[in-house]
């Protein structure tokens, strides 16, 4: 035992020679996990990760109930970023000992870098349940999962819990950041001071100052905040997307190829180029880069293989939505020709909307995760994945796979009055939608189309607090607390739909419902060349013309409108 003290005492000496050398004296039958577990440690701190983690492993096959090697390649493998190789022995601490509360933080934590990130939410929580004294830490990460995950309401719930065990920079800014996300500008205004006070040169807060002022308005500023910082992936994004939506494609496109040599394996700077090329239609890079967006790290099916285009007519192929509704609504059709060359094709969906689509195609079934989880597959594929396969494919209204509930759609046939002509209308998305702030409208802008004679109804369910006052002295019917199966048959009864870029939009195109899209300068890769190949039968598209007016595409609408309801009159 006196050898390896000496051994512990030449390490934290720094002496690492000296340590290696008294194992090499001293390794027998008896202590050969143990010397093996120092070799590691001495070769992690000579920074030769490799021999580090070769002992290592030695030690674990020597003897796999020994905790310290696990713990070490736990660490070595996150110095490492071998993030697969990091949750195979964050489990395995488990494992050995389910009674110490930090392996659940570990193993958590391990999931969220793999992206799993509802077992990493689950283990987070699982490790609160203990009486633990860095609960700060994990209410935050489980914050900033749900930031990741579009959801700032739910991330804010956990910010601000975590912030009770003291405020530091790190916690105030994903505060401010929710805050910004949720456009709640009396809570943006007190925690930009506090983050401000506390520390106005940290990198996260100068990102948020710069959304801020686009918020605000205030483009010139923030573009010179961004143009600052363009050495970092998401100021870069940002600057990029702001000069294209605020017409200035000229810096944009110059930012662009300037900034080529900082896109390699940058997975957020691919999926910028892969969304540019959609949009400018060069497919071929589009759909390689498209591969790169966030949403495509969500896997239901970890352990079924991608289909990447062989033959399936004897295969099972199951396909899941990973990204939005609006999604699901609108490339669902490309499930059509998949059912044509697969034995069997599963679309797997939010339960929310499953009963939008039809079940009676051959070949085609409509499952929810819930529903589909034991269930065997040969292939899988992300329904934004498929699209590359079949977008040339022209796919008419008939083929397509929305319907509505033809019950309800009786319901709303009695109760909506058929004297004037009944218009839906949407005029902003959700808070944190793509695009936002620019594809929304203020509802004050609509005001003389309330002056016409006409039924309007609303159909979008989160009405931003800046058009809550108007909202409420316009005469609108208010259907925002229905769900989307009701408002596709609420939309079956109406004459005219006229909405920003929303899942509503697709909703009622895909219903065939007239509809009347307003899409702001520079919208989302959907509304470029692709929209040509496979466009919307029923739908009318209105683009702004100059960044931030509205006016002229409002009165262009309403000019529309007014002929429209002497018409129907």
């Amino acid at each position: 035992m006196a050898e390896l003290k000496d051994i512990v005492d030449q390490i934290q000496k720094r002496d690492l020679d000296k340590a290696l050398e008294i194992c090499e004296l001293t390794e027998n039958n008896n202590n050969k996990h143990i010397i093996l577990n120092f070799k590691g440690v001495i070769y992690l701190l000579k920074n030769n990760h490799d021999l580090a983690e070769t002992n290592f492993l030695n030690s674990i096959n020597e003897n796999n109930k020994f905790e310290d090697p696990v713990k070490n390649l736990y660490i070595l493998y996150l110095k490492k970023k071998k993030y697969k190789e990091l949750l195979i022995y964050a489990k395995k601490l488990i494992e050995i000992d389910k009674l110490n509360h930090q392996y659940y933080y570990q193993l958590a934590y391990a999931f969220e870098l793999n992206d799993d990130f509802d077992s990493a939410i689950k283990f987070y929580k699982i490790y609160l349940d203990y009486d633990v004294k860095d609960r700060k830490k994990a209410l935050n990460n489980i914050g900033s999962i749900y930031l990741r995950k579009n959801k700032p309401k739910i991330a804010l719930d956990y910010f601000l819990e975590a912030i009770k065990f003291g405020e530091d920079k790190i916690i105030l800014n994903n505060i401010l950041n929710s805050y910004i996300k949720l456009r709640d500008i009396t809570n943006i205004e007190i925690f930009f001071e506090k983050a401000k006070k506390i520390d106005q040169n940290y990198i996260e807060f100068i990102f948020n100052n710069a959304e801020y002022l686009i918020l605000k308005n205030k483009i010139n500023e923030a573009i010179k905040i961004l143009k600052e910082n363009t050495n970092k992936s998401k100021f870069l994004v940002s600057l990029l997307r702001l000069y294209f939506n605020t017409a200035q494609n000229d810096k944009g496109i110059e930012l662009l190829n300037n900034s080529k040599n900082q896109f390699k394996d940058n997975p957020e700077l691919y999926n910028y180029l892969g969304l540019r090329s959609l949009y400018e239609g060069n497919f071929d890079d589009g759909w390689k880069y498209y591969e790169y967006r966030y949403s495509k790290k969500i896997d239901f099916f970890p352990e079924i293989k991608e289909w990447t285009g062989e033959k399936i007519d004897k295969k099972n192929i199951v396909v899941f939505n990973e990204q939005g509704l609006g999604d699901a609504i609108q490339f669902s059709k490309y499930l059509v020709p998949l059912t044509k060359i697969a034995n069997k094709v599963t679309f797997v969906v939010q339960k929310n909307i499953k009963n939008l689509f039809k079940e009676d195609i051959r070949n085609l079934f409509v499952e929810t995760i819930e529903t589909s989880k034991d269930k065997k597959y040969d292939f899988k594929i992300a329904l934004g994945s498929l699209i590359k396969f079949f977008y040339k494919d022209k796919i008419r209204y008939g083929n397509q796979l929305i319907q509505s509930d033809k019950e309800l759609d009786l319901k709303w046939k009695n109760q909506i009055s058929n004297s004037k002509l009944n218009v839906g209308l949407t005029w902003s998305g959700s808070f944190n939608g793509p695009n936002e702030p620019f594809r929304s409208i203020e509802i004050r802008k609509f005001e003389k189309f309330f002056s016409l004679n006409a039924n309007f109804y609303c159909l979008q369910n989160e009405i931003w607090e800046r058009d809550l006052e108007y909202f409420r002295s316009f005469q609108i019917n208010d259907f925002s607390k229905y769900d989307l199966n009701e408002i596709a048959s609420i939309i079956r009864n109406l004459d005219l739909v006229i909405t920003i870029d929303t899942s509503l939009l697709h909703l009622s195109a895909s219903l065939n419902k007239e509809t009347w899209g307003i899409l702001s300068l520079y919208p989302d890769w959907r509304w470029g060349e692709f929209n040509n190949i496979n466009p919307y039968e029923s739908l009318k598209i209105y683009k702004q013309r100059q960044f931030n007016e509205w006016d002229s595409v409002l009165d262009e609408i309403y000019l529309n409108l007014d002929s429209k309801i002497k018409k129907f009159n």
